[in-house]
């Protein structure tokens, strides 16, 4: 093996644990963030898409589960869930919103990027803000593709977060953002950030992280054609740039 490839794999190892310890710091107060998104608006707009597009009572992987958004909707809604996350601290606090709302959900420490589960496990894939702070976002759209039942549905929403660092054209969009919105109230993360987390650590790690040199979701549609999904559909939120966007793909 070349030492420039262990050096490189090390890096990558040492990087997805400093994304882990920066989730797992973030654990608690991102739970009560996503509670709050979960029973105001965002959620009622999430629980109409899954009706929209599930069929009743399938088994559904929620793709990196982080506090549990995805999870304790869909465990609410009647569907079989599995769910898995990186982060140790996050899963407890899936576990502990379940309980509160006695809902049932499978749960397994997992990497997206490699996962553990036999092919066609599942009849659906949904992943929320995940695939931007992943070493191999190539590889976990493979290993969705892998574990999906044929005709199984993949939900995705994500965003181009941190490619201002790479972008002179998203830096402005962001400046200009930041200006308008000086004398609004702080977002619903950063008002339950309890912990009182940097959240300057991520912006570090993302400069290093390979979505963040990518246009997006045009990286995306092109890696979920090549990985053999079809029935894309795209839909995008922000102008004149795609900011956040949903994608909803079948399995061929």
């Amino acid at each position: 093996i070349m030492p420039s490839l262990v050096g490189s794999e090390m890096c990558i190892r040492d990087r997805l644990k400093n994304i882990q310890s920066y989730w797992d710091m973030r654990a608690g107060g991102f739970s009560d963030a996503s509670m709050e998104e979960r029973k105001t608006e965002p959620g009622e707009r999430w629980e109409n898409i899954f009706k929209n597009s599930l069929k009743t009572g399938c088994h559904v992987l929620d793709d990196g589960c982080g506090a549990g958004f995805f999870t304790t909707l869909l465990a609410s809604m009647g569907f079989q869930v599995t769910a898995v996350d990186y982060s140790t601290k996050m899963l407890e606090e899936v576990r502990r919103n379940l309980e509160t709302e006695g809902l049932k959900a499978e749960l397994h420490q997992m990497d997206v990027q490699s996962l553990e589960f036999a092919d066609n496990s599942f009849d659906a894939v949904v992943s929320r803000n995940v695939f931007w702070n992943l070493e191999h976002a190539d590889k976990a759209y493979e290993e969705a593709y892998r574990v999906l039942k044929k005709d199984g549905i993949l939900i995705l929403e994500d965003g181009n977060y941190y490619r201002r660092f790479f972008s002179d054209k998203y830096q402005k969009a962001y400046d200009e953002f930041q200006r308008g919105h000086e004398k609004e109230e702080q977002g619903c993360h950063a008002r339950h950030n309890k912990e009182n987390v940097d959240f300057s650590i991520m912006d570090e790690i993302a400069k290093k992280l390979p979505m963040s040199q990518v246009d997006r979701p045009a990286w995306d549609f092109n890696k979920l054609v090549e990985t053999g999904f079809h029935k894309i559909q795209v839909e995008i939120v922000g102008s004149p740039l795609p900011m956040n966007f949903c994608i909803v793909a079948q399995k061929g």
